[in-house]
């Protein structure tokens, strides 16, 4: 779950769009720093003025405001260089250059029947993909027959619960695990009811699949680490397990790439209502993503002080879903002694792309240097496959098991003009030799040969317990050959 919001912070009504910024004193800094700029790919549009910002998304039909604050929230994140605002938010750098004023568009406010009208919303959605969206052909989607196909199915009488069945099934045609549309809890159940009422009867083996109990990921983590580790350690909810196995090799779950900050909460809370109280307090945070990386490093300094005197480590992220790039990269600093480049990741512009963004893998300064076999499957996603992506350039480390899910670009969030969110893949991730591993995954060096789909997946590792983990076993006899 990789999200690229500008700024994090409060949603702001259309009536204070680009008209007035405030009345805060002026300081030396924000004098050079205001006025108005546009995002280089992304489509933000940012205007600054007397110490105060607003953010709002843009297409050439639409400009809904997004956030305002203070610009001081961001110290030294935030910097002019000549007319170009750059702003560094983990290991990404975003830019934007200085226009000469807002453009007519952004000026005037949007009725209340325009903000509700589903044709309008739509054009807006549609726009949204044409500019931003970085993998029709890769995705082999059409995007005029795709825009024709579901364009004609909305008029001036669509309602919201119609729109939203259209848009959500349009938005699934593309496969892409990294898109997402969300409405109102009351627009959302009328659309599940409608398209209940519409769906054909299942088959016979649709229904009996539908019998067969849903397996979650945590749960099939859990049943790993009682079998492997029962005498190991558990934090965070069970985000991170550890412990020893046999040959003196370490063994080391890391189940998701966030909620790992250090907000002492009780791990005897269940999954839902740790998950609730830690987004109640991260979204309280000054900054939740140093705080992130801050109890990633408590984490693992923790860990490695029990587990840095093992032969070899198991590192699994099998069941890791993803969260952020640099909770991953900051685990795999552990194991790395030489900083250097380890992927490039580039913006849909127009119709081409931003430039080229260089990312940096961290070393240790006291690395641990023997061999690593890092576990990965189709759910290994979003962050947990830069992960794999990175260690890919680390020659102690080995991935064993199935290739990952194959969504690699931050969430690009976006809003339209009824307040609906949705999330595209705007960004395209490349190894050292430029090869893309969107749709496909990372492929390990040692196929283990799971299933694709994940409850198949998820299936065949608690049905092959008993007799013992394959990925596990491979890589210990891989150590001990």
């Amino acid at each position: 779950m990789k999200n690229f919001r500008l700024l994090l912070t409060l949603f702001i009504s259309t009536s204070f769009l680009f008209i007035s910024c405030g009345e805060n004193k002026t300081t030396d800094k924000t004098k050079t720093i205001d006025g108005v700029y546009t995002s280089i790919g992304y489509g933000h549009l940012v205007k600054i003025e007397s110490g105060n910002y607003l953010v709002a998304d843009i297409t050439s039909i639409s400009c809904i405001p997004l956030m305002s604050g203070d610009v001081s929230e961001f110290g030294d994140s935030l910097k002019l260089k000549n007319d170009t605002l750059s702003y560094q938010d983990g290991i990404n750098t975003y830019y934007f250059t200085r226009i000469e004023d807002s453009p007519a568009i952004c000026k005037s406010e949007l009725s209340e029947e325009k903000k509700m009208d589903p044709e309008y919303n739509f054009e807006v959605l549609w726009e949204n993909f044409k500019d931003h969206y970085a993998y029709f052909e890769l995705r082999k989607v059409n995007p005029e027959e795709t825009y024709a196909k579901y364009r004609a199915r909305v008029s001036n009488e669509t309602t919201q619960a119609e729109l939203f069945v259209v848009s959500s099934e349009m938005l699934e045609s593309f496969h892409d695990g990294h898109i997402s549309i969300s409405a109102s809890e009351e627009v959302e159940k009328a659309a599940a009811k409608m398209k209940s009422e519409i769906t054909s009867e299942a088959t016979e083996n649709e229904k009996n699949e539908l019998t067969k109990p849903r397996l979650r990921k945590w749960e099939v983590s859990e049943k790993v680490a009682e079998k492997y580790i029962p005498e190991g350690t558990s934090i965070k909810n069970g985000n991170l397990r550890w412990g020893i196995l046999k040959d003196n090799v370490g063994y080391l779950q890391l189940n998701q790439m966030m909620c790992l900050s250090d907000y002492n909460l009780s791990d005897t809370l269940s999954y839902r209502d740790y998950w609730m109280a830690y987004m109640e307090i991260a979204d309280e945070s000054a900054n939740d993503n140093e705080d992130e990386i801050a109890g990633t490093i408590s984490s693992m300094d923790i860990i490695m002080n029990e587990l840095g005197n093992t032969a070899a480590m198991i590192i699994d992220v099998r069941f890791n879903g993803g969260g952020k790039d640099e909770v991953g990269m900051e685990v795999l600093k552990r194991f790395n002694e030489t900083e250097k480049v380890v992927f490039t990741k580039k913006g849909k512009l127009d119709e081409g792309f931003t430039a080229v963004n260089k990312v940096i893998q961290p070393a240790s300064q006291k690395p641990y240097k023997k061999p690593v076999y890092l576990l990965i499957s189709v759910e290994s996603a979003s962050a947990t496959e830069i992960m794999a992506l990175s260690a890919l350039s680390m020659p102690n480390v080995t991935q064993i098991g199935s290739n990952t899910e194959g969504v690699f670009s931050d969430v690009l969030d976006k809003v339209l003009p009824n307040g609906w969110e949705f999330g595209l893949s705007s960004e395209v991730y490349l190894d050292l030799n430029e090869i893309n591993y969107e749709s496909i995954g990372i492929p390990p060096d040692v196929e283990i040969g799971y299933p694709r789909d994940p409850q198949e997946f998820l299936y065949k590792v608690i049905d092959d317990l008993d007799s013992g983990d394959l990925a596990i076993e491979k890589a210990l006899s891989m150590f001990t050959n």
